[in-house]
């Protein structure tokens, strides 16, 4: 994964998006970013439509995109399904940049 981010940057945006966005089932939604946290309060996630990310304890962190399993996408290389998948994930990553400046 080429993705390099700093989850402190990360953990920002899932706080403004707890505080300032509208309460949602399991969480809160800001634009078209949803937040929602485990139980324990040891993870977080941050999803749209197409992506989510997940930032656990010690802060790692995990992306999800739509169509995970290569084997699953008909029509498309192995390249041509990894590019999509990084299309995805940083317009995802503007998107939080964006309500991080923003708000």
């Amino acid at each position: 994964m080429k993705n390099s981010v700093d989850v402190r940057t990360l953990l920002s945006v899932y706080e403004k998006i707890k505080t300032q966005g509208k309460p949602i089932e399991f969480g809160s939604q800001l634009e078209d970013i949803k937040c929602t946290e485990s139980h324990d309060g040891y993870s977080v996630s941050l999803s749209d439509e197409h992506v989510s990310l997940d930032i656990n304890f010690h802060n790692t962190y995990h992306f999800h995109t739509m169509n995970e399993d290569p084997e699953s996408v008909i029509n498309q290389t192995t390249t041509e399904f990894h590019n999509n998948n990084e299309t995805q994930i940083q317009a995802f990553l503007k998107k939080l940049e964006e309500i991080d400046k923003n708000y």
